[in-house]
C-alpha cells in the first residue's frame, strides 16, 4: 500500500463514488494526516473538505473525501469496483456500515481515453518520452513486462502544471515568471522511478 500525495491523478469525480458511508473524524484517525484539505467554500458542498489517497496491492487506486459538515465520506476508484475498494478500506482499518454503488457502464472510461491526466514514460538516458499512458496501471503492466527503466510522470490534461498547482498549493508553488513558467515540470504531482520494470522510487507517494 502507497500513500499518495496531492495531486492525484483519478479519472472519477466526487460523482463518480462507488463506496459512501457515515463518518466521524475520530474514525477516519486510522488514515493518518489528509493529503489535502479544501476550505474554500466556494469549493465545497459546505464546510472543509478533506482527502485521502493511495494506491494498494495490485494497482487500485482509490481517494476517499470527507464532508466536515455532513460528517460523511466517499470514496472514487479506479478501477471503480466497490467490492475491492471496501476490502481495501477494511485493509486501511475502517470500519463502517459501507453503501456500495455499482458505476454505470456509459459513466466508466472506455479503453484508449484518459480522463484528467496522462502518463507518459521516459526511459533512462532518452531525452523524449517513449510511451504514453491513459492508466498508470496499463504502465504499470507495460514496464514489467518488458522491465524497462526510467520515469513515470503524470501530466494533467487541458491544463499546465505550473497552472494546477499553483492553484492547488499556491503557497508551496510561488509565481514565476513566463520564461521559468513555460518550462516548469512540477513539485507536487506523480513522478515514479523504475528499474528493470519495478518501481523504486515515488515522488507522489509515501511508503
Amino acid at each position: 500500500m502507497q500513500r499518495l500525495r496531492f495531486p492525484v491523478v483519478m479519472p472519477y469525480g466526487h460523482s463518480g463514488w462507488v463506496v459512501e458511508f457515515p463518518a466521524s473524524r475520530e474514525l477516519l484517525q486510522v488514515l493518518g494526516e489528509p493529503g489535502f484539505i479544501e476550505d474554500d467554500p466556494t469549493r465545497t458542498a459546505g464546510g472543509r473538505e478533506l482527502f485521502w489517497a493511495f494506491e494498494m496491492e495490485g494497482g487500485l487506486r482509490l481517494v476517499l473525501l470527507w464532508g466536515e459538515s455532513m460528517e460523511y465520506a466517499s470514496v472514487s476508484a479506479d478501477p471503480p469496483e466497490p467490492e475491492r475498494v471496501i476490502e481495501a478500506l477494511r485493509a486501511l482499518g475502517l470500519n463502517a456500515p459501507f453503501q456500495k454503488r455499482q458505476l454505470p457502464a456509459e459513466e466508466q472510461l472506455p479503453a484508449l481515453q484518459a480522463r484528467g491526466a496522462v502518463w507518459v514514460f521516459t526511459g533512462r538516458g532518452a531525452s523524449e518520452p517513449a510511451a504514453v499512458f491513459s492508466r498508470k496501471q496499463l504502465a504499470d503492466a507495460w514496464l514489467a513486462r518488458n522491465r524497462f527503466s526510467g520515469t513515470l510522470v503524470a501530466h494533467p490534461l487541458d491544463i499546465s502544471q505550473y497552472d494546477l498547482e499553483r492553484r492547488l498549493r499556491p503557497s508551496m508553488v510561488p509565481e514565476i515568471e513566463r520564461e521559468e513558467a513555460q518550462r516548469y515540470v512540477g513539485v507536487l504531482g506523480e513522478r515514479y522511478e523504475y528499474v528493470e520494470g519495478s518501481q523504486v522510487k515515488a515522488g507522489g507517494a509515501d511508503a
